[in-house]
């Protein structure tokens, strides 16, 4: 009976993770190339490359280290006001939110910003950026051993891609 339960999990336990990743991959998906809709895909091997150049930080070669991926869909908010989309409620409602813990909600007049992160045996494994309103539309999704340290690091060097809002992580830790 234990021989039969072990081979269940093996073979269930990856689904059940690749079905985490689904729905934000869904949405990369559903929205990649589309008028409107800008999507980024930073990989593995473009962190391993900054990782081989002598930087001279070690914070950011720790990032690096770390890193598996960071993918950013950002909308046009012309075309989103345009087509009376509301990204924000779009994305909400296709992620496992039970799956996440909320770090920080903004809420302003025209604006949400939530930040949501996933753990495995206390460490970060996933952290999304969700940012929803009239002037700005954007899914951030960040994988790999997460430092929130490092990441607000990065997103000082990163600003007007969205990741600027990740700097309030650290500025409210």
């Amino acid at each position: 009976m234990k021989k039969l339960s072990l081979i269940i999990l093996v073979f269930v336990f990856p689904l059940f993770v690749f079905s985490q990743h689904q729905s934000v991959n869904k949405l990369f998906e559903k929205y990649a190339g589309k008028e409107g809709f800008t999507t980024v895909y930073i990989s593995k091997n473009l962190f391993r490359m900054v990782g081989e150049m002598n930087l001279d930080d070690p914070d950011v070669d720790e990032l690096v280290d770390k890193l598996e991926t960071i993918k950013i869909l950002a909308s046009d908010s012309e075309f989103i006001n345009k087509n009376n989309l509301n990204f924000y409620d779009e994305i909400m409602g296709s992620l496992p939110i039970d799956e996440y813990d909320e770090l920080l909600v903004v809420k302003e007049k025209d604006q949400d910003v939530k930040f949501l992160s996933k753990e495995k045996n206390g460490i970060i494994t996933e952290l999304l950026l969700i940012v929803g309103g009239t002037d700005s539309n954007a899914l951030i999704s960040i994988t790999g051993n997460i430092d929130l340290k490092h990441i607000s690091k990065l997103a000082s060097s990163m600003k007007g891609t969205g990741m600027e809002h990740l700097e309030k992580l650290e500025e409210e830790k």
